[in-house]
């Protein structure tokens, strides 16, 4: 499948995300990462948007190990890994520019 552009915002900051996912699928994503670091902005004292991201990264890896643990410790299938991956990938290329 050819990969899409979709449009989000997260955190006060515009991203241009290439994939296959579907947009509305993307567009809930962004709005859950968003949520997340905004509740973290606000309980703490940060300013440094990098430092908020981090910590929003530790917690979202948090819930998922979470959930992993309550499954009886398994890991993703192949499927969500790959999606995992591929939006890993899209965040390192917007990191990067």
């Amino acid at each position: 499948m050819k990969d899409k552009l979709t449009r989000v915002e997260i955190f006060g900051t515009e991203y241009s995300l290439k994939g296959d996912e579907n947009q509305e699928y993307m567009e809930e994503l962004s709005i859950y990462v968003d949520k997340r670091m905004r509740e973290i902005a606000e309980r703490s004292a940060l300013v440094s948007t990098a430092k908020v991201a981090v910590l929003t990264a530790l917690r979202i890896a948090d819930e998922l190990y979470q959930l992993r643990r309550e499954k009886g410790g398994a890991k993703p299938d192949g499927s969500t890994e790959k999606r995992i991956r591929k939006l890993i990938e899209m965040i390192d290329d917007r990191v990067q520019d």
